[in-house]
């Protein structure tokens, strides 16, 4: 349910900025473990979500 609005961006140099509306405020995206998302299996490395707090909008970065 949830998880079909999470993004898939490549990650860009310089300020993160949320894809849908543009806010790159820092205090504005959040950022949050993804548990789907394994980098590492041991020691267990989770990859990062991140969510705008304007939009609502959550996007991962590869």
């Amino acid at each position: 349910m949830e998880e079909d609005k999470i993004l898939s961006i490549e990650k860009t140099e310089g300020r993160r900025r949320c894809p849908s509306c543009s806010e790159e405020n820092k205090n504005m995206i959040y950022e949050s473990t993804d548990k789907k998302r394994i980098i590492s299996d041991y020691p267990r490395v989770y990859g990062k979500k991140y969510r705008c707090g304007r939009c609502g909008q959550e996007w991962k970065e590869n």
